[in-house]
């Protein structure tokens, strides 16, 4: 068995923070859906974050070439305006996969970033998703009974607004709350 063999192998992706004036309002909605929707799990607070490239397992070796791209890429990046606005799910109403927050703002500025981080993903060999990318913030995964009453989703959270100044590098930590820790944080514009 060689090396190659044995290394460590980590789930990670890439994603956008969120400031604690954000998470605290998305927690605010969650818990007062949670009163009238079941689902099998909320996410943790402090695991909010919208997602840019998910890699899944990864070779403890491939992380510093990983971050490398990050800190080329963050550095050419300009800080990108963003608000909460709405909310809806993934999946059919009767049993969906994903209830998430919504985004507005600067969402050309996101996409653009987003679709550098997967270029520059390619040739380390992360493969970007076949679907289009549709920002968002999830809230909560599998509705184990019942059905999202559109009335509920409508409003979303309260709004919140604010500046995405960088973007993070996050190890998925399975059975554990919070979920995602971070491995590197790069600021935009440095």
């Amino acid at each position: 068995m060689n090396a190659a063999e044995t290394e460590p192998v980590m789930r990670l992706f890439i994603a956008i923070p969120l400031p604690k004036v954000v998470s605290d309002s998305i927690t605010r909605w969650t818990q007062e859906l949670g009163t009238q929707l079941s689902f099998r799990k909320w996410v943790h607070p402090q695991d909010y974050h919208i997602t840019l490239q998910f890699l899944g397992d990864t070779k403890a070796g491939s992380v510093e070439s990983v971050l490398s791209s990050l800190r080329t890429i963050a550095a050419a990046q300009q800080p990108i305006q963003l608000s909460l606005q709405g909310a809806g799910v993934f999946g059919p109403a009767s049993a969906p996969r994903i209830l998430w927050a919504g985004i507005s703002g600067e969402l050309k500025k996101l996409e653009h970033l987003q679709q550098r981080v997967t270029s520059a993903m390619a040739p380390l060999g992360f493969a970007a998703e076949d679907r289009p990318y549709r920002p968002h913030i999830t809230a909560a995964r599998k509705l184990t009974d019942g059905n999202i009453n559109s009335d509920l989703l409508r409003a979303g959270p309260e709004p919140a607004s604010w500046t995405a100044d960088g973007l993070v590098l996050f190890r998925t930590n399975m059975h554990s709350s919070p979920m995602y820790e971070i491995m590197g944080k790069m600021e935009f514009g440095s």
